[in-house]
């Protein structure tokens, strides 16, 4: 198992100033070695969106004497420094953002930036002074790095970097990335666009100086740009504009609006605009919103794949072998064609709760046995209330439970070191070094009976097509309002799997997610040894299902499986193909979520509420590890209330000598292993009681 630390180091008491994080001491280091930290995320070398020379300078730049005094060094030696220690850097590569500061200088000279003191003359500093060699005098010139300079899309040279590479409402106005831009400070980050090839070849070279500064990975940050600029109302660039044009060609129907269009001419943005569309308008009440979000899904996918592949093209060339993670937001439908392309899969919360173990096991299904590391969402959910409490020396166990609950799950949920709470809040996410440290050590001491591999009797099938559908059909887009009134698309879709895991979660079952994709995409392998393993598989609103996916299900209760649907199924598929699975004497159809409890059977028998969460690990020898969350927490006493004398009991085998276990090992936070009786009910199923679990609990059965 990993062990992020989500290695901003923002410094307390400041605003949160992107890209660039602060200068890197040794010390950090040895402080994620006390913490057990094994990967740090948004971690370092995020300069390039500022310029070329500036990743440079972060990466190799000269450290003054009285800088050394205190343990400060260069990312490249931070890196190899952590790197002795058993931690991987990943550099963050932004690949949404496309900076401009502004400064003041003296003959070439850089004497303030982003916080300006009176002193020079004021300019800006950012990709438009680097692609037009108008930057500091240190910097070197653009052809360094591109002899050949960057043609665009129509042919041209670029002389303007920062302009070329921006997504575009559809008046063409420049989209900013507000989510990084500080007010009051003169900043401006352009939200880039990956369709453009100008920024597809910006972003390489970022990654050239990232691995030639020794990163053993790479991290691609904002993975699903342009689609994001769906929050704007979209992007409307020339590169979108083309895309989109080349992909209606594609298609075997000609949507109805566009039937005696010239094909080979159309744009998009020019069309929306002469009917009358403006900006501010919810894009689903756009013309072609269903294709055109189609084309994003494709163009993301593909974009994504050339520059993650880049990563590992030149790490070979150099010798070198470099992972790849992607920031995989809210793990969404239209990554999961990506999933692929990584090492790593770093998931960043749409909403950060304090109780919320159906979000890792389906993000442990969507990584597909690559390691799944967490981090917090300042904008949603609770995390800045949790670092309030957290200051008032409150919380803490609240605090352990945002930790320990990832790991139960088969996930990992990183460690904060000073990292990111947005532009709003003027500081950054620490708790006590104690307290992490601890946490961290938790962790280390949990990993023997730990693993992202479970042993669970119950699936739930996640149907990339029908939650894509019904997401981009939604107003999550539309942030509550702040950039146009939310709505939905007329023949929005159901959408029942969120609701259908947080109540298996919340009832103490526990089930693994099956991911079946969009077979648009990426290729499907999907068969009935898919659903092999399983007694009881779920499927909430799969309404778009294809051919092979459903052969596989009815393949599945062929065999003797037992499948729940929940709401709609198969209505994309051929007329009267959904009944063969509807109809089938294994399948039971229920109408609303709450019904599938008396339809779901547990893995582990307890006393299990609404305030636990279980899950049950198979490790690398076969047996079994059950882990046990403790959520209870008593708001005026500040702690969790302790369960005492839990029993919990696990049918089946113990996956290696097919007998029932006789041996059992209980791991808490804080305390030795120990050994725990084993008795056997009149049926055969081995229990086992827990005296204690504060917080957190694991019993290993062999």
């Amino acid at each position: 198992m990993e062990r992020g630390i989500y290695f901003d180091g923002w410094y307390p008491n400041e605003h949160n100033y992107h890209p660039s994080m602060p200068p890197r001491r040794l010390t950090m280091a040895d402080d994620f070695v006390e913490m057990g930290g094994t990967v740090l995320v948004w971690a370092g070398l995020g300069g390039g969106v500022i310029s070329l020379p500036y990743l440079e300078d972060e990466a190799f730049g000269v450290v003054p004497q009285r800088f050394r005094q205190h343990g400060y060094v260069n990312e490249s030696e931070f890196i190899a420094y952590a790197k002795q220690h058993g931690i991987d850097l990943f550099g963050i590569v932004f690949e949404a953002q496309a900076w401009e500061f502004p400064a003041e200088v003296e003959d070439g000279v850089v004497l303030a930036q982003n916080q300006l003191r009176g002193v020079g003359e004021v300019t800006t500093v950012g990709l438009r002074e680097f692609s037009t060699d108008t930057g500091p005098a240190d910097w070197k010139p653009f052809r360094h790095y591109f002899p050949d300079g960057l043609v665009n899309s129509d042919g041209d040279q670029v002389t303007d970097l920062w302009e070329e590479v921006v997504s575009r409402d559809l008046e063409g106005r420049p989209l900013h990335a507000h989510w990084v831009e500080v007010d009051g400070k003169g900043q401006s980050c352009y939200l880039a666009d990956r369709n453009n090839p100008v920024w597809r070849e910006y972003l390489k070279a970022i990654i050239r100086i990232q691995i030639d500064a020794g990163a053993p990975g790479v991290q691609l940050d904002e993975t699903d740009v342009p689609l994001l600029a769906l929050r704007y109302g979209g992007c409307y660039c020339k590169d979108c504009v083309k895309g989109f044009r080349s992909y209606l060609q594609t298609l075997d129907t000609v949507p109805d609006e566009l039937v005696g269009v010239d094909l080979g001419s159309f744009d998009y943005r020019q069309w929306l605009l002469d009917q009358g569309h403006r900006t501010g308008t919810a894009p689903q009440t756009y013309p072609l919103y269903a294709e055109y979000c189609r084309f994003l899904q494709i163009a993301i996918t593909e974009t994504f794949h050339e520059v993650a592949s880049y990563v590992k093209e030149y790490a070979a060339e150099q010798d070198r072998t470099v992972r790849v993670a992607g920031n995989f937001y809210d793990v969404a439908p239209f990554y999961e064609a990506m999933v692929d392309d990584v090492d790593v899969l770093v998931t960043e919360m749409r909403e950060t709760k304090y109780q919320q173990p159906w979000y890792y096991r389906h993000g442990v299904g969507m990584a597909k046995g690559r390691p799944l590391v967490a981090v917090e969402n300042p904008y949603g959910g609770v995390t800045a209330e949790l670092l309030a409490e957290v200051k008032r020396g409150r919380a803490h166990d609240l605090f352990r439970l945002s930790i320990l609950e990832a790991n139960a799950m088969g996930a990992n949920m990183s460690l904060p070191y000073g990292s990111w709470l947005g532009t709003e809040v003027k500081d950054s996410y620490w708790v006590p070094k104690e307290l992490a440290v601890a946490t961290g050590q938790t962790l280390v001491a949990l990993d023997p009976v730990t693993t992202n591999v479970s042993a669970h009797s119950v699936a739930v099938v996640y149907s990339v097509p029908s939650v894509m559908r019904a997401m981009m059909d939604s107003d999550m887009f539309s942030d509550d309002g702040r950039w146009f009134e939310p709505a939905e698309a007329p023949d929005a879709r159901p959408e029942s799997y969120w609701d259908t895991i947080e109540l298996l979660s919340r009832s103490g079952r526990t089930f693994d997610a099956i991911v079946l994709p969009d077979e648009g995409l990426r290729a499907d392998t999907t068969d009935a040894d898919t659903f092999a393993a399983y007694a009881t598989v779920i499927v909430p609103d799969a309404w778009d299902i294809s051919q092979r996916q459903h052969r596989a299900l009815v393949d599945h209760l062929d065999r003797g499986g037992r499948v729940v649907v929940v709401g709609a199924y198969g209505t994309e598929l051929a007329d009267g193909a959904a009944q063969e699975l509807l109809a089938h004497a294994g399948t039971t159809h229920v109408e609303t979520t709450d019904a599938v409890l008396e339809h779901t059977p547990r893995d582990v028998l307890g006393a299990f509420t609404e305030h636990t969460a279980v899950s049950v690990h198979r490790l690398e020898d076969g047996s079994r590890a059950v882990h046990v969350v403790n959520f209870d927490h008593d708001a005026d006493a500040d702690r969790v209330t302790p369960l005492t004398d839990f029993a919990l009991g696990l049918p089946g085998d113990d996956g290696t000598a097919g007998t029932a276990p006789t041996n059992a090992t209980l791991h808490r936070p804080g305390t030795a292993p120990e050994q725990l009786p084993v008795t056997l009910d009149a049926d055969g199923v081995p229990w086992v009681t827990i005296p204690t679990i504060d917080l957190y609990a694991a019993v290993h059965l062999a």
